[in-house]
């Protein structure tokens, strides 16, 4: 019979495979090489986490920042509403325009622009819708932000009440 193949019911075979077997301290050598290459792994997978983790609450405060906290807290404007519209097409919000009295009163400068804000609360922008194009004299009290939100309005100035002087 030719050698060309392994005949596995031979006994020589079986004394291959036993040779093939591992001892004991082969067996514990590759635990050691095992554990100490997963020890080097596992510090980078902590390292690359903490580096996420550290990524996500930086870019979470910078979004509360822009966002959610005011720039001004709270200031007022004085002057005349000239139009107070509702805006949008997913985010209906009030957006307006007023011209100030420091515009009015200054006769050398050139007209630049009108103060231009948005209004959160509905009542507050109804009312004004009926105090626009009236002349009467209106101070907004209002906070501005530094970032814009679509739920918000489009103008970083966000009016929160009104008096009518």
């Amino acid at each position: 019979m030719p050698k060309e193949y392994n005949d596995y019911f031979d006994e020589d075979a079986a004394d291959d495979e036993k040779a093939k077997e591992e001892t004991p301290e082969q067996i514990e050598a590759k635990e050691i090489e095992s554990q100490t290459i997963g020890k080097h792994t596992g510090k980078l997978r902590k390292a690359v986490i903490a580096l996420v983790a550290v990524a996500v609450f930086v870019a979470a405060v910078w979004v509360a920042v822009v966002f959610w906290v005011p720039f001004i807290i709270e200031a007022q404007q004085r002057g005349a509403i000239v139009q107070v519209r509702q805006e949008g097409m997913i985010f209906k919000t009030f957006e307006g325009q007023m011209i100030t009295d420091e515009r009015l009163a200054d006769t050398i400068h050139v007209y630049q622009r009108d103060f231009i804000f948005s209004v959160e609360n509905d009542s507050v922008a109804r009312k004004l819708m009926e105090l626009q194009s009236t002349g009467r004299r209106v101070v907004l009290t209002y906070k501005e932000y530094r970032g814009t939100l679509p739920w918000r309005g489009n103008s970083k100035i966000i009016v929160t009440g009104y008096k009518v002087d």
